[in-house]
């Protein structure tokens, strides 16, 4: 992987970047690595357009983010290749396989490639949790940053639901759209308010970007900054979707 004129480019408001002159054919020195971890802390997603991708590339770049490492390739449609997963509900395995703080490791970084998409294409959506933060008051921000969740899954452990970036130290909330549980130390009607705010923000236009497939097309986020929904197209015929996660200290 080598950038001839590396260069990042703001999507929207609140989170998404497209990335040019970038090569992913080979895996990345270091220098383009530290490059593209620091705009996607900032951004905490990055797009990639008709860019020359191997496996050896993508497999070298979430090298970069995480000694340990999980690939499945989500086919729709036909019979499943080697190495892929026939899925009816491919953003089930998605949301499982991207949810920072529900697998053991967790995904700290996921990247897609499209390898091929149905006829009718498909569309995505990213959250920004840490712009779902941002928009609480300073008096809210006070009262949420010292709680706590139990989710509600078997054999889950408490965690804040407030945390900071490693790299930036930028605030986000820890739970997703979806997430079921037990906020501690506060009445439970009080917690399923806590709950709904945060499941609201996170849903509001503001904070999120939707972006439509194209063949080739590579897209990468920190699971810890924006969160990822299936929206359009994923349960149709002809999806072919290579998926790596990547957990680690940073």
């Amino acid at each position: 992987m080598y950038a001839k004129s590396f260069s990042v480019h703001p999507l929207s408001g609140v989170l998404g970047a497209e990335v040019k002159g970038v090569d992913l054919s080979v895996p990345p020195p270091p220098a383009l690595s530290a490059s593209l971890a620091g705009s996607l802390s900032h951004y905490g997603v990055l797009f990639l357009r008709s860019v020359p991708v191997t496996a050896e590339g993508m497999e070298g770049l979430m090298r970069s983010f995480g000694a340990h490492r999980r690939s499945f390739l989500v086919t729709t449609g036909a019979t499943s290749p080697r190495g892929g997963a026939e899925c009816h509900h491919p953003e089930d395995c998605i949301a499982l396989m991207t949810e920072p703080y529900g697998n053991k490791p967790s995904s700290r970084v996921a990247l897609f490639h499209v390898e091929g998409l149905p006829s009718g294409g498909a569309e995505s959506i990213w959250s920004s949790r840490a712009g779902a933060y941002d928009a609480l008051s300073p008096a809210m921000r006070a009262y949420l940053d010292p709680l706590h969740l139990l989710p509600s899954a078997p054999g889950a452990s408490r965690r804040p639901l407030v945390a900071a970036h490693p790299l930036t130290g930028r605030r986000h909330l820890v739970i997703g759209a979806h997430c079921e549980g037990q906020i501690l130390g506060v009445p439970v009607e009080e917690g399923d308010l806590v709950l709904e705010l945060a499941r609201n923000l996170l849903s509001a236009p503001e904070n999120q970007i939707r972006i439509s497939w194209e063949p080739g097309m590579v897209a990468l986020w920190d699971c810890r900054l924006a969160q990822h929904y299936a929206v359009g197209g994923y349960g149709e015929p002809g999806w072919r979707l290579r998926c790596i996660c990547a957990s680690g200290a940073n």
